[in-house]
């Protein structure tokens, strides 16, 4: 599940999917889908480091931290 804070600081669910692995190819497919649905602006992610998400974080919004 993804949820945004925005700039009045509510937070939003903007996406969530079922998937049995957490593997970089899940989480890639993932976050390239919430970038296509027009999700920007990415400054900040917040997760428990899984390594398929972090190194997808990387790659499809290389600004965030």
């Amino acid at each position: 599940m993804a949820i945004a804070v925005a700039a009045d600081g509510f937070r939003e669910v903007v996406g969530a999917t079922d998937g049995a692995k957490e593997d970089m190819a899940s989480w890639s497919a993932f976050v390239k889908h919430l970038k296509e649905r027009g999700l920007k602006g990415v400054q900040l992610v917040i997760s428990d480091q899984c390594l398929g998400l972090v190194e997808s974080i990387a790659q499809v919004f290389p600004t965030a931290r």
